[in-house]
């Protein structure tokens, strides 16, 4: 924010110096020459700085004033003065406001462009505004359709997966018994095999068995297998009961939106009138930044008069 200050409280701080100043540096004021640079002086209450400045003559409030501004080293005709610390800062403040308010006339005419821009949209939009609505309109009775059609086929899916769930339970269920059966098998024709004694005895019962664990084996890979596929198929189902329910939500956020588009598109005249109200504004601080801008030039030039 740019800031105000007042000529009366400007007097009074150079009343205030003058009945406070010593009597070294009594002859110190805006405008003593000086000769070594960022040299400080204190007065009273005061503080004087050395610095390379120049002065020139303006009129504050009808009466002719001699006024020191601060420049680079290099500036023509410039010599070194001392100057007071308000004079410095206020000098400060108003560059910095200066360039600020470049910013903000550059940020203001890209702002009023761009209203501009969005009000000849607006004006567009109300021309076409009847075929929007309807075409919107009809848009979310066919999505009205879309969604009907999925949410139709979440329960089917569900069901599916339900079934697939006990198939798969009945399956696991007969995998563990033949394994259990396969196990033990392998347990007795481990025992046949150790018993040499009776090889020959055993050499059928051995070969038979031998036939039943490869069978029951292969029966259980193929358990197995199939349980695999029957799983997928489930994850298939399920990630298609996920894909309904994703296509629904965005299905009804596309209607929201299209809701919201034929509300807004209702509203376009009541949005020009808003952006219009928001040209003046933005234009008007731009003005209100200039006229506190002259107040702050004002302000560094009462504090950087000579004899202050």
């Amino acid at each position: 924010m740019l800031r105000k200050v007042s000529t009366l409280s400007i007097a009074g701080a150079l009343i205030a110096g003058v009945l406070v100043s010593t009597p070294a540096y009594a002859a110190i004021s805006n405008g003593s020459t000086c000769t070594v640079v960022n040299r400080t002086v204190k007065v009273g209450t005061f503080t004087y700085k050395c610095l390379t400045a120049v002065k020139s003559t303006i009129t504050i409030e009808g009466t002719k004033a001699t006024v020191y501004v601060i420049a680079p080293a290099k500036t023509k005709n410039a010599k070194r003065y001392y100057l007071s610390s308000d004079c410095i800062n206020e000098t400060a403040y108003y560059a910095k406001s200066v360039a600020g308010l470049a910013t903000l006339e550059k940020n203001t005419a890209a702002a009023l462009l761009e209203v501009d821009a969005q009000i000849a949209d607006q004006v567009k939009a109300i021309a076409a505004s009847k075929i929007q609505i309807e075409a919107l309109t009809k848009e979310n009775a066919d999505i009205a359709l879309k969604i009907k059609e999925q949410t139709d086929l979440i329960p089917v899916a569900e069901k599916e997966v339900a079934d697939l769930t006990v198939k798969i339970a009945a399956v696991t269920k007969q995998i563990d018994e033949f394994t259990i059966i396969l196990n033990d098998s392998r347990t007795k024709l481990a025992t046949l095999k150790a018993d040499t004694v009776n090889a020959a005895k055993n050499a059928t019962t051995i070969s038979k068995l031998s036939s039943a664990i490869s069978q029951l084996s292969s029966s259980v890979t193929s358990l197995k297998s199939s349980n695999s596929l029957t799983k997928m198929q489930m994850q298939s189902v399920s990630s298609s009961i996920s894909k309904y329910n994703s296509s629904i939500m965005q299905l009804k956020s596309t209607t929201n939106k299209n809701l919201t588009s034929i509300e807004n598109t209702k509203k376009l005249s009541s949005t020009i009138e808003a952006l219009n109200k928001t040209k003046e504004l933005t234009s008007s601080q731009v003005k209100q930044a200039k006229d506190v801008l002259v107040q702050t030039m004002n302000s560094r030039n009462l504090l950087c008069s000579a004899g202050l």
